[in-house]
């Protein structure tokens, strides 16, 4: 088994489901299981608009999946880079269909244009799309 790629996954609520679908039905054993399922927000009440996971993913995942890759400003004052790297729509939709999953036309290039894949840390992720988790009331 090759080495995981670190991953954040950021979706909004209305892919939630999709999401958790694919990782599912594509992933190896139990390793797409439960996820998508901590709830974001901008100001870290409910209702969730997006849901994240974030860990380590099989690198031929990491490799069709959107990239945004944020590289610090050297210069004092300027802000940072960020790039984007576009994921491989034609190669998920294969995937899903050998999964058994059938979609409507331009359902996986919705989801890349409003996913937020990273490679950074959680929460500097959810800062950076200006989400906090969704707290729980006791």
């Amino acid at each position: 088994m090759s080495e995981l790629i670190h991953r954040a996954l950021i979706v909004p609520a209305a892919f939630q489901t999709l999401a958790q679908g694919l990782c599912e039905a594509m992933a190896e054993g139990d390793a797409g299981k439960g996820v998508f399922t901590t709830g974001l927000s901008p100001n870290g009440e409910a209702p969730a608009t997006h849901y994240i996971s974030s860990g380590g993913i099989a690198p031929e995942f990491a490799d069709i999946l959107p990239l945004t890759t944020v590289t610090p400003s050297t210069e004092i004052g300027e802000p940072d880079v960020i790039t984007t790297q576009p994921g491989n729509v034609s190669a998920v939709e294969a995937m899903a269909a050998q999964a058994g999953i059938t979609l409507p036309a331009g359902t996986i290039a919705a989801l890349f244009s409003a996913i937020d894949v990273s490679d950074q840390e959680p929460f500097v992720a959810m800062a950076r799309v200006g989400v906090q988790i969704v707290r729980e009331a006791l």
